[in-house]
């Protein structure tokens, strides 16, 4: 591993190779490399005279901008550790977060240390354009130096501590080092083809690992351009990749389908759109064909991952489609997938099992978890709760989240299986399956659906369709109908389904 795996020395070097390049463009403006650099070395100076060095633990919580990235890279030029939290988290949860984490330290704006760090009696500054006070970003930038005494950046550093959803409990801090960071980094440039001619959208926000490991990461590394979104819409996100000429970007498939749908009257807004980067839920084909209709040329990556592998595993190829079109893809260079039985033992190509992943981005483990640390591996192998299977061509089959398996009467049900085959409905936009109990049949599966725009969605014809695609115990018991806003989908574009369980028990009992 060469001395140049921190984002400090990529994004230095860029302001050397490329000054006058845009590396960013936001909301409220753009910069160049050089000024990326010189802003970031600044607000680096600080720091180190807020008395922060090497290791120590420093909060960001803001919303994704061009100063969100400054925060990151000036806290990586001192050897520091950047902790990016969940602005929509509660205050509570944010407050154990930083103390989880021992943060000594946090950056933030003016909403957010108002409405959320009351509880948090840490040193604080701001980073909005207009902080006033001698703590805020356009003082800072004022009063102290461009150029930052030498440092000695080592492979090893811890580079961020990412929390996890809590969905099972409190937040774990995933731990990812300078080289795990730079694996994930050189995974996707080259298994996706970036350049740096490149100018990636980030729609989602920055302190979800994907936004941030495998999309701006990269983009400071060759050199190109990150577009930040700091609230998303769908017609503003075209609107931007418009004005801004953007070739790339990562979209759950439920903002995929609100791009293509707020796009049909405007196709030529997403001319310049080539690669578009789906993970996080099911795309089926009619959504590839509109996708290729909207923007001929244009290539799909289907990706899989989670944040303690540091992040993507897999990728499906635009050119591989028609050899696995239900799979997600075969592993990233360098990364290794296989499937395990209950006891952990290998299975055998095309048997279910448990997806299992090893690999130079992989997590040493969870920040002072070493109990949760030792439940998530075996043998060098991280665990990752999904089921799937592998065919004999290496194509990795994701079924489903094993806490989102629906067991009805005796048998498993994979939801994603369910998800792929109503997709296919013509009047289906969005389709989420769970599990409800059932006294007859331990659960029942129920599809919940949002119906296309000027469609209406049949409950006795979308089980019929169930039934003639599926083996008849996986079809739907039950169909729910509702609006798209009352799906619960959150910040990363992905359904909620704890929540979904909830509100549609509710609905049913009442």
């Amino acid at each position: 591993m060469p001395p140049s795996s921190s984002v400090a020395v990529h994004v230095a070097r860029n302001a050397r190779k490329f000054p006058k390049r845009t590396a960013l463009i936001g909301e409220r403006g753009r910069r160049t490399y050089a000024q990326l650099d010189e802003e970031a070395t600044r607000l680096a100076n600080y720091l180190l005279a807020q008395g922060m060095a090497a290791g120590d633990k420093v909060t960001l919580l803001a919303k994704s901008s061009i100063n969100w990235v400054v925060a990151f890279v000036a806290i990586a030029k001192i050897r520091a550790v950047c902790v990016p939290l969940n602005y929509r988290l509660m205050p509570d949860d944010i407050a154990n977060s930083i103390a989880d984490a021992k943060c000594k330290f946090v950056l933030t704006t003016a909403d957010f240390q108002a409405s959320h760090l009351a509880k948090v009696a840490l040193p604080q500054a701001l980073i909005d354009d207009d902080a006033a006070g001698p703590h805020g970003l356009r003082a800072i930038l004022e009063s102290h130096a461009p150029e930052i005494p030498p440092q000695r950046y080592s492979d090893d550093d811890l580079q961020i501590i990412m929390f996890t959803g809590g969905t099972t409990g409190r937040s774990k801090g995933v731990m990812l080092r300078n080289r795990q960071v730079f694996c994930n980094t050189v995974h996707e440039a080259l298994d996706t083809d970036m350049t740096e001619r490149d100018n990636t959208i980030l729609a989602t926000p920055l302190h979800h690992a994907a936004a941030l490991n495998c999309w701006l990461l990269p983009h400071l590394y060759l050199g190109a351009c990150a577009t930040i979104m700091t609230d998303y819409s769908a017609p503003k996100m075209i609107d931007m990749i418009a004005q801004h000429q953007v070739t790339n970007g990562f979209a759950p498939p439920s903002v995929a389908r609100e791009l293509y749908l707020a796009a049909q009257d405007a196709p030529e807004k997403l001319a310049t759109f080539r690669r578009w980067y789906i993970g996080g839920g099911v795309l089926g084909p009619k959504d590839r064909e509109r996708i290729h209709a909207l923007v001929p040329g244009s290539k799909i990556y289907y990706q899989y991952g989670l944040t303690e592998a540091g992040v993507i595993v897999t990728v499906l190829k635009e050119e591989d489609y028609h050899l696995a079109p239900d799979s997600i893809g075969r592993p990233f260079v360098n990364f290794e997938v296989k499937i395990a039985r209950d006891d952990l033992t290998d299975a055998t190509l095309g048997e279910e099992g448990e997806i299992l992943v090893r690999g130079p981005s992989v997590m040493e483990g969870y920040f002072e978890r070493p109990d949760a640390t030792a439940e998530v591996f075996h043998q060098g192998w991280l665990r990752t709760g999904d089921m799937g299977a592998m065919d004999e061509n290496g194509y990795v089959y994701f079924h489903d989240r094993l806490k989102d398996m629906v067991k009805t009467g005796g048998l498993n049900v994979y939801s994603q299986e369910v998800e792929r085959a109503l997709q296919k409905f013509p009047a289906v936009r969005e389709v989420a399956i769970i599990g409800l109990p059932s006294e007859k049949w331990g659960e029942e599966v129920v599809a919940v659906v949002v119906a296309r725009d000027g469609m209406s969605v049949d409950a006795d014809e979308l089980i019929a369709f169930a039934k003639a695609n599926l083996a008849s115990y996986k079809a739907p018991k039950r169909v729910v109908v509702i609006p798209y806003d009352e799906m619960p989908i959150n910040y990363s574009g992905k359904i909620v389904k704890r929540d979904l369980r909830a509100r549609i028990a509710q609905k049913i009992a009442s």
